[in-house]
C-alpha cells in the first residue's frame, strides 16, 4: 500500500494497471506525478521498470525514506500536536524534508498537506488514545471517554499497536479512529519492496523528465477546478500541449475528470472523493483514464 496522499489512486491502481498492461508491452513505466506512489507501486511489483517523479520534494523524500526502510523506529509512537505541526509547517527549512512529508501525509486534515488533522476539541481525546496504545497508560483516556476498565485491560494485553487499534475498534465503534495510525500502517508494505533496482525516483518538473523510447507515460496532474495539492498555478493548457507532443512517440495515459476534446476516455471510475466541495464522502464527477485520440484510434478494444 502506498503513502497516503490527497487524491490517491490506491483504490483504482490495480484497474489502471490492468487496462494499461493489456495494451502495452512491458517496458518502462514513467509515473510523472507519482504522489504517494499508488500506481507506480503496482507496476513495479509486476515487473516493470519504474521511473517515479513528483515536484513535491517532501513527499519524494518520505517515499525514499520509506522504501529504504529508513524511517525511525519510534516515529509511530510520537503524537504530533497541533502546535508542533504548525511550527514545523511554518519553518520547513529547520527540519528534514522527509519529516515535513511525513507531517503532510500522516498528520494533515484529509491529506490536504496544509491544515492539522484534528480539531481543538478532538485533539486531547486522540492523544489519550495514543497514550493507551503505545504506553499502556489509560489515565488521560478516562478523563475524555467513558469506557469500562475491563475493556481497557483487553486493549493493554494486545501484543502490538496494530492489534490494539483493532481491539479498540471492536470495543466501541469510532473510539479508535486514529487516522494517523491507519495512514502509518498503510505505508509499511513499501518497506518490503524487493525490486528497487528497477526504480528511479526524481523531484523535477514533469517537462524535465527524459521520456525514453518505448516508455509508457502515466500522468496524474492536479485536476482542473479542484484542490491543487500545493501545486498552485499549474498550467493545464501547457500540460496538454506537452502531452500532444509526447503522444507522437509514446503512449500517454492521463487521470482526470475532464480533458480537451482530442483526448478520449478509455475507462471510467466511480468513487467517492474529497477533492470537490467541502462535504466528505460525497459522490464526485466520474474519474476517467484518458488517451490522445491518435492513440485511441490504435486500440481496437475500448472499455467504457
Amino acid at each position: 500500500m502506498p503513502i497516503p496522499y490527497m487524491g490517491s489512486k490506491r483504490a483504482i491502481a490495480n484497474m489502471i494497471y490492468n487496462i494499461i498492461n493489456q495494451r502495452e508491452k512491458k517496458s518502462t513505466f514513467i509515473d510523472l506525478f507519482c504522489g504517494g506512489f499508488a500506481v507506480g507501486e503496482v507496476f513495479l511489483k509486476n515487473g516493470w521498470h519504474v521511473i517515479a517523479n513528483d515536484k513535491n520534494k517532501y513527499i519524494i523524500d518520505l517515499l525514499k525514506k520509506t522504501i529504504n526502510n529508513e524511517l525511525p523506529k519510534d516515529i509511530a509512537s510520537k503524537f504530533i500536536t497541533s502546535a508542533e505541526y504548525k511550527e514545523a509547517m511554518a519553518n520547513k527549512d529547520k527540519y528534514d524534508d522527509w519529516y515535513i512529508g511525513y507531517l503532510m501525509c500522516i498528520w494533515s486534515f484529509g491529506n490536504n498537506q496544509k491544515g492539522y488533522m484534528y480539531g481543538k476539541e478532538i485533539e486531547p481525546r486522540k492523544k489519550a488514545l495514543y497514550e493507551l496504545v503505545f504506553n499502556n497508560d489509560e489515565t488521560e483516556l478516562l478523563k475524555h471517554i467513558k469506557i469500562e476498565k475491563k475493556y481497557i485491560d483487553v486493549v493493554k494485553k494486545q501484543k502490538d499497536w496494530g492489534t490494539k487499534i483493532i481491539a479498540l475498534q471492536r470495543i466501541k465503534k469510532g473510539l479508535a479512529r486514529l487516522q494517523s495510525l491507519e495512514r502509518l500502517q498503510s505505508i509499511q508494505s513499501l518497506q518490503g519492496l524487493t525490486s528497487l533496482q528497477s526504480l528511479q525516483i526524481y523531484t523535477k518538473n514533469y517537462k524535465d523528465i527524459e521520456i525514453i523510447k518505448d516508455a509508457v507515460v502515466y500522468c496524474d496532474p492536479p485536476y482542473i477546478n479542484t484542490a491543487t495539492y500545493n501545486e498552485a498555478n499549474f498550467n493545464h493548457t501547457e500540460f496538454y500541449d506537452w502531452v500532444r507532443n509526447i503522444s507522437k512517440t509514446n503512449s500517454v495515459y492521463i487521470s482526470e475528470y475532464q480533458a480537451p476534446e482530442d483526448f478520449k476516455p478509455i475507462m471510467v471510475f466511480n468513487k467517492r472523493s474529497l477533492l470537490c466541495g467541502s462535504k466528505t464522502n460525497q459522490v464526485q464527477p466520474s474519474e476517467k483514464l484518458f488517451i490522445h485520440e491518435d492513440l485511441f484510434k490504435k486500440h481496437i478494444k475500448v472499455i467504457l
